[in-house]
């Protein structure tokens, strides 16, 4: 009984590893395409906060009446 278990959680385990293996170049592909997207996002986002300053730097101040 006991090897029979040990049979099955081995071949669960080789199933998984040859998986694995198979998918590997997938995975590395699916990691390169994310982090591309996360650097073009954040070269948005600092063109964005970039354009802002330079934006509140060329309008003038408004007086503030209170």
């Amino acid at each position: 009984m006991v090897a029979l278990v040990l049979t099955w959680i081995g071949a669960v385990v080789g199933v998984t590893l040859v998986l694995l293996m198979a998918l590997g170049p997938v995975i590395v592909e699916l990691d390169g395409w994310l982090a591309q997207r996360r650097r073009v996002r954040h070269r948005k986002v600092a063109e964005q906060k970039l354009a802002t300053k330079k934006a509140a730097a060329t309008v003038a101040a408004r007086p503030v009446f209170h």
